[in-house]
């Protein structure tokens, strides 16, 4: 599967990102940039062991939307977690919501969204998109929510070019 997504993404145009974003982390960790997270767990778009990434949101609502996939008290996550607002300004994004896009790798949204994230095989195809496009140098992938509200980016540290740049807001969102 890899190999076919492979030449297919090399079809697919990159587009720049510059925006804010947001991110929720647990108050057991300090730093919003780190990507500590992703080494002790897999998900939808990184593989643990494999490749870091850092799961951003386009808006504070669809941030709070993701939560709520795992915590369904809003107690809890104010309790929880600490919610960044982050300046992105990053060059060479793969675009998972374009029609093109999906057409071209002849997948469509659904796929990218359904299974659960507690069941690795359920997310195979994601994470093989992600493991594919992290490996030709992308620096992150624009994608659909799976709350359905709207868009996350994710981030692949290692990937960020020398121009790129990402930017912490001095005070957490409350």
């Amino acid at each position: 599967m890899d190999k076919d997504f492979k030449e297919k993404l090399k079809k697919i145009h990159c587009i720049e990102l510059s925006c804010t974003c947001y991110r929720a982390i647990s108050k057991e960790y300090k730093n919003p940039l780190s990507a500590e997270g992703s080494k002790k767990a897999s998900g939808r778009w990184h593989i643990k062991g494999e490749f870091e990434a850092l799961y951003l949101s386009e808006s504070r609502k669809v941030c709070i939307e993701e939560l709520k996939r795992r915590v369904d008290d809003d107690t809890l996550i104010e309790n929880l977690f600490d919610i960044f607002k982050i300046e992105i300004n990053v060059s060479k994004i793969l675009d998972l919501t374009s029609k093109e896009s999906l057409e071209i790798l002849e997948i469509g949204e659904n796929q990218l969204l359904s299974g659960s994230i507690y069941e690795l095989n359920e997310v195979r195809l994601p994470n093989n998109l992600a493991r594919t496009a992290y490996k030709l140098g992308f620096e992150g992938i624009l994608v659909k929510s799976a709350s359905l509200i709207g868009n996350n980016v994710i981030i692949f540290p290692e990937n960020l070019l020398k121009e790129s740049r990402i930017t912490v807001k001095k005070n957490a969102v409350k």
